[in-house]
Protein backbone atom coordinates (compact mmCIF):
# COMPACT_ATOMS: atom_id res chain seq x y z
CA UNK A 1 0.00 0.00 0.00
CA UNK A 2 1.26 3.36 -0.86
CA UNK A 3 1.35 5.93 2.33
CA UNK A 4 1.00 9.56 1.53
CA UNK A 5 3.37 10.03 4.95
CA UNK A 6 6.55 9.91 5.31
CA UNK A 7 8.05 6.69 7.49
CA UNK A 8 9.42 8.92 10.28
CA UNK A 9 6.47 11.24 10.43
CA UNK A 10 6.11 10.29 13.99
CA UNK A 11 9.22 9.54 14.92
CA UNK A 12 9.61 11.31 18.79
CA UNK A 13 5.92 10.84 19.26
CA UNK A 14 4.36 8.20 21.97
CA UNK A 15 1.01 7.27 21.28
CA UNK A 16 -1.05 5.54 24.07
CA UNK A 17 -3.72 3.23 22.78
CA UNK A 18 -6.52 1.45 24.51
CA UNK A 19 -7.97 -1.91 23.46
CA UNK A 20 -4.98 -2.24 21.03
CA UNK A 21 -4.73 -5.72 21.48
CA UNK A 22 -7.04 -6.55 18.52
CA UNK A 23 -9.55 -5.44 15.84
CA UNK A 24 -8.95 -1.92 14.46
CA UNK A 25 -7.21 -0.41 17.38
CA UNK A 26 -4.25 -3.10 16.90
CA UNK A 27 -4.20 -2.14 13.24
CA UNK A 28 -4.04 1.50 14.56
CA UNK A 29 -0.75 0.16 16.84
CA UNK A 30 0.51 -1.21 13.58
CA UNK A 31 0.43 2.05 11.81
CA UNK A 32 1.87 4.16 14.52
CA UNK A 33 5.03 1.75 14.95
CA UNK A 34 5.60 1.51 11.28
CA UNK A 35 5.54 5.44 11.13
CA UNK A 36 8.23 5.95 13.88
CA UNK A 37 5.67 6.19 16.92
CA UNK A 38 6.99 5.05 20.42
CA UNK A 39 3.02 2.60 20.77
CA UNK A 40 1.80 1.77 24.44
CA UNK A 41 -0.74 -0.66 24.08
CA UNK A 42 -3.24 -0.90 27.01
CA UNK A 43 -6.42 -4.14 27.12
CA UNK A 44 -8.08 -5.56 30.13
CA UNK A 45 -6.65 -9.27 29.13
CA UNK A 46 -2.85 -9.87 29.68
CA UNK A 47 -3.13 -12.96 27.03
CA UNK A 48 -4.15 -10.27 24.29
CA UNK A 49 -1.15 -8.07 25.35
CA UNK A 50 1.20 -10.43 25.13
CA UNK A 51 0.04 -11.31 21.85
CA UNK A 52 0.12 -8.25 20.35
CA UNK A 53 4.16 -7.75 21.66
CA UNK A 54 5.15 -10.89 20.10
CA UNK A 55 3.38 -9.73 16.80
Amino acid sequence: MTSVFRDDILRGHVALITGGGTGICRGIARAYLAHGARVCVVSRRQEVIEAAAKD
